[in-house]
């Protein structure tokens, strides 16, 4: 197993690639196509959903140290499930914060090829939240399979009080 700091230092390394690659592939993609960059009133708009979405990776981020005594990333996963704070609203609060900071990231540049790269991207992420679903159940078993029942994959729902 992985430390935790090499699975941190991978995932600063991811973070770089997917918020500098985006922006820089989009705009690449933007001149090759012709297209015109997005007019700036849209580019002001792409500012809430940015800072909205990175403020929901560091919650999630902080519940994954604290609560799960682990990492987001896989090398070093959590080692209790975490269901607590955005967890209880939706199974995926790092992947939705990720598409909202990256969306709004493509809008605040201003390409539309990389509001069309963040859209694309909600294809593989079928496929591997599926993969970590079996994961986290092989790993929590019947608390997973509770939480799995309780909580939707994708559309955040307020929680159910008791």
């Amino acid at each position: 197993m992985a430390s935790r700091g090499a699975a941190w230092v991978e995932s600063v390394g991811l973070f770089i690639a997917l918020y500098g690659g985006l922006p820089a592939a989009g705009l690449l993609v933007d001149g090759w196509l012709g297209w015109p960059p997005l007019p700036d009133p849209w580019r002001w708009i792409g500012v809430a959903p940015l800072v909205l979405g990175a403020a929901g990776i560091v919650w999630c981020f902080r519940l994954f140290v604290r609560v799960g005594r682990g990492t987001p990333n896989p090398l070093v996963p959590p080692q209790a499930l975490v269901t607590s704070g955005p967890f209880a609203w939706t199974r995926n609060p790092i992947i939705l914060s990720h598409a909202l900071a990256a969306l709004g990231e493509a809008v605040v540049v201003g390409s539309p090829a990389a509001v069309a790269i963040v859209l694309l991207l909600g294809i593989p992420v079928q496929f591997i939240v599926r993969h970590e679903e079996k994961t986290l159940e092989a790993r929590h078993v019947d608390a997973y399979r509770a939480y799995r029942d309780a909580v939707p994959r994708w559309l955040p729902r307020p929680p159910h009080r008791r």
